[in-house]
This record gives C-alpha cells, sequence and structure tokens, in this order.
C-alpha cells in the first residue's frame, strides 16, 4: 500500500552523547540490494518513520517533478530494548503497590512489544515476588475492558534483595497496544514491605521504511570500560562514508560477553553538536551481542564531516566491552539540513480541511459514499486480442451505457468503481486517445449524475507491472507516464472523481500471491504507491488535492501486508483493500454463512479500523461479495451483514459484480441485459448501506 520512494533530501542522522547515559527520546521498499564496501576506523583515523523533504514541482519550468535525489527505500527490522530510570518505592499495600510508566518513555507506533522486565530492589530478602502487570490496549481490543488490559497475576523468584521480574506480553494482546498509554507494574505479595523499581526495560521489535543509498561495514576494533572516563567507543564516520551520507540505521557488534546485562546508549557527536540516545538494555548470557540503532531526527540534524558515531557502555558483567564493527545504512542528501518538518498528517476532522479549489477533505468524501458498485468485466479485459478487437465487451459482457448507469444510481448506489486495463491500449508510454475518450464517456455517464467515481489501473500486472526490484524503475517510469497522462485529462473534473493507483499489485503465480506476499515485494509496492501520488500531485491543479487511492500488497487484507503499508505523505490519501471473506463462502465451497463466518468479519473490521480508521486513514473496501453458491436468502443475509459491519467499523464497501450469475466467479448481481436485479441481494445491500 503505500509507498517510500523517496523524493527527498533527507534529514541528516547521528548522534552524539555524554558518558551517564540519559538523552532526549528518539523518534524513530523494495529491499534495494546496495553494495557492501569494508573500511576500517583504524586505516582512517581522520524514527515518527524517517524524514522527507520533498521538492516543490514547478509547472512553470518543468513538467517533471524535479527532485535533488530519489533515495531507494529498504525495510529494516530489529530487535530493539529501552531501558527507563524509575527509582520509584511501591508498597505491599492496596492502593499504594503500582507504578505506571507511559508507553511513550519506550515506544513509538507501530513498534511490537514481546516482554518487561522490571529491576527491583528492597532493603531486606525479597523472597518469591507475586504480583501482575497491565496495559494500555485500543478499544477494539477483545482480551482487553474498556482500552485496558490486566495480566493474570504471576509469580517470580528473586535473587536476595535484587530482582528480575519478567512479563511477556500475551500474542493476543500485541497488535492491540496503545503506545500513548501506560505500562503497569504491581506488588501484591513478598517478605518486604515495600520495593525500589529501579528501572523498566522494554524489549520490542521495530520495523521502519528507511531511505538506504548503501550499506558500509566498518571495522572498529575498540574497547570501553564501564564505570570510568573511557567507558564510549568512537568511530569517525569522514573517509569511511561517502560524501553527505546520512545516517539511517547503525548495527553494533559488540564482544567481551557474558554481559548479563548489557547496558549502554548509542550516539553522535560533531562540531554541531551532541545527542545521546535512551538508554538500551539488553539481557544476555552470549559472549557477543548486536545492537540496532534507528538514527533519529535529532542526530540526523548534527551530521558533520568531523562526525563520530559512539556507543557507551554502563553496566554488565564484564569490566569492559569491545565493539568488532558497526554496519551502517546511510541515504545521501545535498549536504544540507532542513529544519525538522513533520509528516504531513490527514486530519480526522473532516470539517477542518481548507481546500483552494472547494474540496472535501478525503475523510469528508469517503463518509459521504453510501455504498458502491463495480463495474467488473468490462474495461478491464486483457489478453483478448486473438477473439475480439473489441475489449469493452471481450469477456462476454455488453457495451456499457448510461441507462445501465441510472439504474445503478437509482438502485441506490451513490459511487461506482470502474476497473480499466490500460496497458492493451497503449502506444509505447502514451495512453490511446480513442481509449481514453472512451472512459470519459463512461465517467461522465456516472459523475453527471452526481454519482462518486474511482477509475483505476485495473489487470495490468498480467502485462507489464510488477513489484520486483529489478523491475521497478522499468515499470516506475511507466506507471507515472500513464497517472500523468489520465490526471491532466481529467484535471477539471471536482473532488467525486478519485484515482486509484493500483488493483492488486502482485507478482501473478507466485507462491505468496494471495498470502500477502514477501517483505520485498510489499516494499516496491509501497514506493510504487509513492511514485503514482508524485505523478498526480505534479499535474496540480485541483488534482495537487484531490483523493488518492493506494493499497497493500495484492489488496490484501492479510495482517502481514496492512502491517507493512506506507501511506505516502500527502494528504487526502485513502486505503483501499479486497476482502473476500469468509473465502470458502464467497467462493462457493461453503453454503453456509454461520457464526465463525460473522466472527471473522467482525473481527477483520476491528483489525482494520484500529491500524488505519483510527489513526486518520479512509479506508475503502473496493470489491467484496459471494458467488451463486448458496441459495439466495443466505447470500442476503451475508450481504447485509458484510455492509453493515463494514460500515459500522468506519469503513465503506463497493460490491464486485461481472454480471455472471451461474458457475465459477458468479458474483453478478445486476443484469446489464436486461436493466433488471437480483432484488432481494440489491435490497440486502442496499438497506444495510443506511
Amino acid at each position: 500500500m503505500k509507498l517510500e520512494k523517496i523524493m527527498a533530501v533527507l534529514t541528516a542522522s547521528l548522534l552524539a552523547f555524554s558518558a551517564s547515559g540519559c538523552g532526549g527520546k528518539s523518534k524513530g521498499s523494495s529491499s534495494v540490494k546496495s553494495s557492501v564496501t569494508t573500511a576500517s576506523s583504524e586505516e582512517n583515523p581522520s524514527g515518527t518513520d524517517p524524514l522527507l523533504i520533498t521538492e516543490a514541482f514547478s509547472e512553470e519550468e518543468t513538467t517533471e517533478p524535479v527532485t535533488k535525489h530519489i533515495s531507494p527505500v529498504e525495510t529494516v527490522s530489529a530487535q530493539c530494548a529501552v531501558q527507563y530510570d524509575a527509582d520509584k518505592t511501591i508498597l505491599r499495600d492496596d492502593g499504594s503497590n503500582t507504578i505506571k510508566i507511559p508507553l511513550s518513555e519506550f515506544i513509538e507506533a507501530g513498534d511490537k512489544i514481546s516482554s518487561f522486565t522490571f529491576i527491583v530492589e528492597a532493603g531486606s530478602n525479597i523472597g518469591q515476588y507475586k504480583g501482575g502487570c497491565g496495559i494500555s490496549v485500543t478499544e477494539d481490543c477483545p482480551a482487553g475492558k474498556k482500552g485496558w488490559y490486566q495480566c493474570p497475576d504471576f509469580t517470580a523468584p528473586t535473587q536476595g534483595t535484587y530482582g528480575e521480574i519478567k512479563w511477556e506480553v500475551p500474542a493476543e494482546i500485541k497488535d492491540y497496544i496503545d503506545p500513548e498509554g501506560e505500562i503497569m507494574f504491581g506488588y501484591w505479595w513478598g517478605n518486604p514491605t515495600s520495593l525500589t523499581v529501579k528501572q523498566g526495560i522494554c524489549a520490542f521489535e521495530r520495523t521502519r521504511q528507511l531511505p538506504v543509498d548503501g550499506t558500509v561495514d566498518i571495522k572498529v576494533g575498540k574497547s570501553a570500560a564501564k564505570g570510568g572516563d573511557d567507558n564510549i567507543i568512537k568511530v569517525k564516520t569522514a573517509g569511511l562514508l561517502p560524501e553527505n551520507a546520512i545516517l539511517e540505521a547503525v548495527e553494533y557488534k559488540v564482544s567481551g560477553g557474558p554481559f548479563g546485562k548489557f547496558t549502554g546508549a548509542f550516539g553522535y557527536s560533531s562540531s554541531a553538536g551532541s545527542y545521546q540516545s535512551p538508554n538500551t538494555a539488553v539481557f544476555t548470557g552470549d559472549a557477543s551481542l548486536s545492537l540496532t540503532w534507528f538514527v533519529p531526527y535529532e542526530a540526523k540534524a548534527l551530521t558533520a564531516e568531523d562526525g563520530e558515531i559512539m556507543l557507551g557502555y554502563w553496566y554488565g558483567d564484564q569490566p569492559s566491552a569491545s565493539l568488532d564493527s558497526i554496519t551502517v545504512k546511510y541515504s545521501q542528501g545535498d549536504g544540507s539540513i532542513p529544519a525538522y518538518i513533520p509528516p504531513k498528517e490527514l486530519s480526522t476532522d473532516p470539517e477542518g480541511y481548507q481546500s483552494d479549489y472547494g474540496f472535501r477533505s478525503s475523510a469528508k468524501l469517503i463518509s459521504e459514499i453510501k455504498v458502491g458498485w463495480n463495474l467488473g468485466n468490462s474495461l478491464e479485459c486483457y489478453g483478448y486480442k486473438s477473439w475480439s478487437t473489441a475489449a469493452e465487451t471481450a469477456w462476454g459482457n455488453p457495451v456499457t451505457t448510461k441507462a445501465m448507469i441510472d439504474k445503478v444510481r437509482e438502485a441506490g448506489f451513490n459511487a461506482i468503481r470502474i476497473p480499466i486495463t490500460w496497458g492493451e491500449h497503449m502506444n509505447g508510454d502514451t495512453i490511446d486517445a480513442e481509449w481514453l475518450a472512451r472512459v470519459h464517456e463512461i465517467v461522465d455517464y456516472a459523475y453527471n449524475e452526481g454519482m462518486f467515481v474511482i477509475i483505476n489501473m485495473h489487470h495490468d500486472d498480467y502485462i507489464w507491472f510488477k513489484p520486483s526490484d529489478a523491475e521497478y524503475e522499468k515499470c516506475r517510469d511507466k506507471l507515472m507516464s500513464i497517472w500523468k497522462q489520465i490526471s491532466v485529462s481529467f484535471e477539471e473534473y471536482g473532488d467525486r472523481l478519485i484515482f486509484e493507483g493500483m488493483n492488486e499489485p502482485r507478482t501473478v503465480d507466485s507462491a505468496m500471491e494471495w498470502q500477502g506476499g514477501t517483505p520485498e515485494e510489499r516494499a516496491v509496492v509501497n514506493k510504487y504507491a509513492q511514485d503514482f501520488v508524485d505523478a498526480v500531485r505534479s499535474t496540480g491543479g485541483q488534482n495537487s488535492e484531490r483523493t488518492l487511492i493506494v493499497t497493500s500488497y495484492a489488496a490484501s487484507a492479510e495482517t502481514a501486508a496492512m502491517d507493512d503499508v506506507v501511506i505516502p505523505n500527502s494528504g487526502n490519501i485513502v486505503l483501499s483493500l479486497h476482502y473476500y471473506a469468509p473465502w470458502e463462502f464467497a467462493d462457493g465451497r461453503s453454503k453456509v454463512f454461520d457464526d465463525a463466518g460473522k466472527n471473522d468479519l467482525k473481527t477483520k473490521f476491528s483489525e482494520i479500523k484500529s491500524k488505519f480508521i483510527d489513526k486518520g486513514v479512509p479506508v475503502i473496501i473496493t470489491e467484496f461479495g459471494c458467488v451463486a453458491g448458496a441459495d439466495t436468502s443466505v447470500r442476503a443475509e451475508f450481504y447485509d451483514y458484510y455492509v453493515r459491519n463494514a460500515r459500522a467499523a468506519g469503513i465503506k464497501c463497493f460490491v464486485w459484480d461481472n454480471n455472471v450469475f451461474s458457475k465459477d466467479s458468479s458474483y453478478g448481481i445486476f443484469h446489464r441485459g436486461t436493466l433488471t436485479w437480483d432484488d432481494d441481494l440489491k435490497d440486502a445491500i442496499i438497506n444495510a448501506s443506511r
């Protein structure tokens, strides 16, 4: 779904720091295979998500986007840990036996927490600890209650007057943790009447889309001794990184253990200043460990030729720790570090949007859609030239007429999606004028009657469009060319015309085609999404504010696919998903729509709401439906339940209708030849949308 291509002058990054180990909070797709070089520091002694500063487009100077540099985007995941120094005493008595710590002290949005460990001390032998933990969750968490999850009481051994109390976060709540909430630690029973909670350590996985122009391995071979003036290892970057390199992520490879509990911090310093990360703490019995630092903007802003990357060693079982090497992922800017500009956010207040063209915000626009209908198997036909010269009717449907669209509107649908394949209607990268004129004609049938209209790029993935690193540049150029031409052609249309950049971008016939794709494929889809948005916005005028639709890999609602979606930094962006579920009922293998199927739908709608809608990103399900397998009454129940519950979650739906009424793929509900409906199905959809 959305991208991170990057028209960017990335903000420079990296830190520096003092010996104490406390500091400001760091805020922190096609996986690009960069060449890796190895350098030695001895030979050369001399996260919000990555910030993108986009260059303005000037139509007076050129019709192409003006960019200083486009950095490829790489998905980087790593296990991380942050230590918070609490130093608070809690009593064993009710009402005074808990401590709450803001989760913002540990994590950022998108991080997946695995555990918390609380370091406790007492003036006497603690014995066996008994207590519990609680954590803020979103309202839709099945295991939570009113935004809170309280774990069952548990016990843990301690070591005399010292204890390390670990709580493994249950899998059932990991996707529902509210990063703006709190973590609670409670002390119910033990020998002493009070405990001092010295630290809380949160272990989590962080995944970020980073602009990466290259990766460099740097041999270090230096040591730091805890507790003294030499507890910081410094690595000069001069001569080891390219000119204007901006640090994005640093992996530190440390040896000299086992450390038991390794505590330290990351940093960067230069003549521009210094930055130190919050403390990191890792429990390990191994002789070596790997630490990853996602470099925040505050550190990037200090980038200079005399910069130094640092690692501090504050505490561990060993008197010293050795830094064997670091692996640096970097982007390249133009040598200047612009002021911080936070990513533009979509307003969750539909009334608060200010437009130069009288356009509604995407949230307001989508809120006014009741329910939509797909003109399936018409303009998206492909591969037909061996038996037909007429693309629109090649798959057996009649020519689309205004009378058809009028019947759709009169039935109660106020929105229509027009799937379109472009690849077989082009001369090189130029769209055939006759084909574009036909698209205009059908758009006008609906648009001129006050309907919301979506046009897209549909089955081009069967012809030329592929989410792979190897094909990316060629496909990107054609994608952008198509959407620039469409945008210019439709620029005068108001906000009821919506562009959908891709239908189901995927690798056709691959093992993961319908399972959410691979991380690498999902990253390329994200880049294409940004390319699509950049192409439309570059044409200016009303297209600078037009609502645009992006999607996940294959428009999949699989959790892995949705988790990797990156919404383009543009504003007025909507996410499209396809959700034919429960699948065995939708494709006709099951003729029963039971409670299990209903629960699947409600659970998925809740997940979509928490991941996107609650964060200000409107979502539409642009395809759903069920074939003519079950009885009509059962199918009507399905359509009613689906649309009603999706609407309750804030999701608008477009039913798939291909005018097929029996056997495989029989998703038809409107008979285009006779202009009549399967009324039970149509009425179920319309009534549920009200």
